[in-house]
C-alpha cells in the first residue's frame, strides 16, 4: 500500500472586514503525493532553470512574471500529485462564522476539506500544514475539531511548518492561489494548468 504525504495551504483571508480589503473568498487546498522527494526535485529544477536562488519560495501571488508563472504551473501539471480544495464565499456564510476566532475559522474549513479526501488515502499518511498560529495549538485544535465533527483522523502524524521551508506547502499554495484567481478575477488561465490534478473542489456557500 502506498503511503501518501499531504500538505495544505490557504489563499484569501479569514476576515469579514470587506470595507478594509478583506477577500470575498477563502480557499483551502491540500495536495497529496506518493513521492515527496520527486516533487521537491521538480521545484529544485525550476529554481535552477529559472535562475532563481536556491531557497526561493514559490508563492502564487509573488509570481508576478507571467512567463515564470506559466513555466512553474506547466511543470507542476506534469508532476506526481493530486489535490482537493474548498472555496468559501464569505458573503454567503452565516453570522456564526463571523464570531469565530481566526484559528477556529481556519480549522473548520481545513476539517471540512479533510472530509473530501477518501479515508483510505489518509491511512498512515503525514499531513503538513502551514503555520496559522502556534504549532502545538493548531495541532491540538485540529484534533479537537476532528473529534467533535466525528472525522476519523487516520493520519499517522500532523506537522506544522513554515511555507518557506516546506516545498510541498508551496505547491498547495499554488493550487489554492490559482483557484482564488479563477473565482475572484474570472481568470482560469493559471488553474487550467492544474485542473487535471484537482480531484474535487467543494464550493461552500452556506451553513
Amino acid at each position: 500500500m502506498v503511503t501518501l504525504t499531504f500538505a495544505g495551504d490557504e489563499a484569501g483571508d479569514v476576515s469579514f472586514a470587506f470595507d478594509k480589503g478583506a477577500s470575498r473568498y477563502f480557499v483551502v487546498a491540500v495536495i497529496a503525493t506518493p513521492d515527496p522527494d520527486g516533487l521537491y526535485q521538480v521545484l529544485t529544477d525550476l529554481r535552477r532553470d529559472s535562475g532563481l536562488r536556491s531557497n526561493y519560495e514559490f508563492n502564487f501571488h509573488a509570481l508576478s512574471s507571467s512567463r515564470l508563472r506559466k513555466r512553474v504551473l506547466a511543470a507542476l501539471g506534469e508532476a506526481d500529485f493530486e489535490a482537493w480544495a474548498l472555496i468559501a464565499d464569505k458573503l454567503m456564510l452565516s453570522d456564526s462564522f463571523k464570531v469565530m476566532s481566526r484559528l477556529d475559522f481556519y480549522i473548520y474549513f481545513v476539517t471540512e476539506l479533510i472530509r473530501l479526501i477518501p479515508p483510505e488515502k489518509r491511512d498512515g499518511a503525514t499531513l503538513i500544514l502551514d503555520e496559522f498560529g502556534p504549532a502545538e495549538r493548531l495541532r491540538t485544535e485540529l484534533r479537537r475539531f476532528m473529534i467533535a465533527r466525528d472525522i476519523p483522523r487516520r493520519f499517522k502524524r500532523v506537522l506544522v511548518k513554515r511555507s518557506r521551508s516546506e516545498p510541498l506547502i508551496q505547491v498547495a499554495d499554488l493550487v489554492a492561489g490559482s483557484i482564488l484567481r479563477r473565482d475572484t478575477r474570472a481568470d482560469a488561465d493559471a488553474f487550467d494548468y492544474l485542473a487535471k490534478k484537482v480531484k474535487q473542489i467543494l464550493e461552500y456557500r452556506g451553513g
